[in-house]
C-alpha cells in the first residue's frame, strides 16, 4: 500500500506527519488524520465517511483531502464500520499524552 502526506491547502507549511493518505490496490485513497482513518475516496469518486467526529485541525485535513466544509462533511452518510478496540489502556493514554507534552 504506498501512502503520502498530504499537502495543506489552507497556506500552512505542512501537518507534519499528522496527515497521511493512503492509496489501496483498488485506488481508493484513506485520509487518515493522527493515524485514525477519517474518509475515502473511492476510485470512482465516492466520499464514504470513517469518523463521525469533527475537530478543526481534522477539519483542515479534510478540506484540504476533498474540498469539504464542516456541514458538507456532516452530511455525509457514515459507513458501517465495527468499532475499533483501544490501542492503549486508559494509563497509557494518559503517559503517552504527558510523553509528548515534556517532549517539548
Amino acid at each position: 500500500m504506498k501512502s503520502y502526506e498530504l499537502i495543506p491547502t489552507d497556506g500552512r507549511k505542512s501537518f507534519y506527519g499528522k496527515a497521511v493518505v493512503k492509496i489501496a490496490a483498488d485506488g481508493s485513497e484513506t485520509l487518515y488524520s493522527y493515524n485514525t482513518p477519517i474518509i475515502k475516496r473511492m476510485a470512482s469518486g465516492e466520499l464514504v465517511k470513517l469518523w463521525s467526529g469533527w475537530s478543526a485541525t481534522t477539519g483542515r485535513h479534510i478540506k484540504a483531502f476533498c474540498g469539504l466544509n464542516k456541514a458538507e462533511f456532516s452530511r455525509l452518510e457514515a459507513a458501517s464500520v465495527p468499532p475499533m478496540a483501544a490501542d492503549m489502556t486508559p494509563q497509557e493514554s494518559y503517559n503517552a499524552m504527558i510523553a509528548r507534552r515534556n517532549a517539548k
